[in-house]
């Protein structure tokens, strides 16, 4: 519930990615841009926020006012794009998420979660997350 997810309808969803992302990662906006083509191919993504350059950073900012605006799904799709969004602030999960990631053992995003637990570092186009994920 504190994930801003990307989905393809349930009945059509073959396998779900959590991505720990950060805003202002150039490999998180271009994966970001797969998320469409992921659906298509059935793959819901989850995000989780990992702001690199820790809590109280501009990154951090961001992901704040995106999970905490009206409709997190398009202010985290505007913010990904460059576009500038609303500063917003309310009861949010971020920092808990940022803890979350360095448990995982995030060095870097994005950092994508498998199915079955793999932390998979790094960039990969949607074609061939859909290959690791068994479903194309």
């Amino acid at each position: 519930s504190e994930m801003v997810v990307f989905s393809p309808p349930k009945e059509r969803t073959k396998a779900t990615i959590t991505v720990f992302t950060d805003i202002d990662c150039s490999y998180c906006r271009k994966l970001h841009l797969e998320v469409p083509e992921m659906n298509r191919l059935g793959i819901a993504v989850r995000y989780l926020a990992y702001p690199r350059a820790g809590i109280g950073s501009k990154s951090y900012d961001k992901a704040v006012s995106a999970w905490c605006a009206d409709n997190p799904q398009v202010a985290l799709t505007q913010a990904k794009s460059g576009q500038e969004i609303e500063e917003r602030t309310c009861s949010n999960p971020v920092a808990a998420q940022y803890a979350l990631g360095d448990l995982f053992g995030v060095s870097g995003t994005p950092a994508i979660i498998l199915e079955d637990g793999t932390l998979q570092p790094g960039y990969l186009p949607a074609t061939e997350l859909g290959r690791r994920l068994g479903i194309n």
